[in-house]
């Protein structure tokens, strides 16, 4: 029998921060100190420590020298860069290999599509955020380039985390995105390097212009 790893109170304080960021609960800008997750979880300051600088190595909080952390704020600026960046690494991997790929990588694609589509229909927002790094991380790993593949992560991370504080999957009624990724796949399948550019900077514009959105109503609601 396969023994269970117990959850330590340093994991739970993490899924509870993560939980109520992904939900909207916590928006970015927002200041969490120890003492009041110590109140909310009934921990010691201990595991608060611990939790909060793992959500900061991961990019979801900054951590404040009072014993305090900020959730992670996005600018515009930053976005385009972070988006402009990914087109770059895809650009760079996909003239190394668009004339390459057969039909199970394109499969392999479409598989990433599909399960993008399952968990938006069952609002399974972690296993959305996995479909859509694998999709990506696909392309850019076909390469079998292990320095762009390292620089290309990190990118990749924190556009994760982007979509973990920004993004309006909850509220939307179908994948803004999801056409535009399925223009990637065949531009792929139809050896047309430009047309998978021209979606992926498609697919940047919605996601710039749904940031836009969110943060104008998260100002309207203060």
């Amino acid at each position: 029998m396969k023994a269970t790893r117990e959850k330590t109170p340093a994991m739970a304080v993490y899924e509870y921060i993560y939980g109520e960021i992904t939900q909207r609960r916590l928006r970015p800008g927002q200041v969490l100190t120890e003492s009041y997750i110590c109140g909310c979880m009934g921990v010691g300051r201990s595991p608060v420590r611990l939790a909060l600088q793992q959500l900061a190595k991961d990019g979801f909080v900054e951590l404040r020298a009072n014993r305090s952390a900020i959730v992670t704020q996005f600018t515009q600026k930053q976005l385009r860069q972070l988006y402009s960046l990914r087109e770059a690494f895809l650009e760079y991997a996909l003239r190394q290999t668009i004339d390459t790929y057969e039909e199970t990588d394109l499969a392999a694609l479409e598989s990433c599509l599909a399960d993008m589509e399952r968990a938006f229909a069952s609002q399974a927002f972690d296993d959305y955020i996995q479909a859509v790094e694998r999709f990506y991380r696909f392309i850019i790993d076909k390469a079998d380039n292990p320095y762009l593949t390292e620089s290309a992560a990190v990118v990749i991370n924190r556009i994760n985390v982007y979509i973990c504080l920004y993004d309006d999957f909850f509220s939307v009624k179908r994948l803004k995105t999801l056409s535009m990724q399925s223009r990637m796949v065949q531009g792929i399948r139809e050896g047309r390097l430009t047309n998978v550019l021209r979606a992926h900077r498609s697919l940047s514009d919605k996601v710039v212009d749904a940031y836009d959105q969110v943060v104008r109503r998260s100002m309207q609601s203060e």
